[in-house]
């Protein structure tokens, strides 16, 4: 695998939604109701627990996007800046399309709950069969500036 140079220009960790961690608090209640069966103070601990697990997890295992001088990863995927054709933001009204009919199967896509903004970036690589990029960004115009610097 290369490596490129560390020279941030963006990084961006993309979090779930509030809608995603409201509906968190489905398995830690019915956990809670089960345990409560046999023991309070094992319910209420069974139910903090978890939920403290939920979202632990969803902290750390929430993708992010990093804009270097030389390459842009999403993920665990790299493309080097150079291979990066057109970038544009979705519209709101468009992204139900873009994620479903329009969408081309051989695309990368990388979406997180609650996040309703996308960029889609063409990929000019001649040896990638990939055509696309489309993923979730909280702050797509600020990406699309620091992939508009010169590198």
């Amino acid at each position: 695998m290369t490596k490129y140079d560390v020279g941030t220009l963006y990084r961006e960790r993309i979090l779930p939604g509030f809608s995603f961690y409201l509906a968190t608090l489905f398995v830690p209640t019915a956990l809670f109701l089960i345990v409560l069966a046999f023991d309070d103070f094992g319910a209420l601990l069974a139910f903090i627990s978890s939920e403290v697990v939920i979202i632990a997890l969803s902290i750390l295992l929430a993708p992010s996007i990093e804009v270097s001088k030389s390459a842009l990863r999403v993920g665990r995927a790299i493309v080097p800046r150079g291979f990066i054709g057109s970038v544009a933001i979705i519209q709101n009204t468009d992204t139900f399309a873009e994620r479903g009919p329009r969408m081309n199967t051989k695309a990368y896509a990388l979406f997180q709950i609650g996040v309703k903004d996308l960029v889609k970036i063409e990929i000019i690589d001649p040896n990638d069969p990939t055509p696309y990029w489309l993923f979730a960004s909280r702050n797509p115009t600020r990406l699309v500036a620091a992939l508009s610097q010169s590198s």
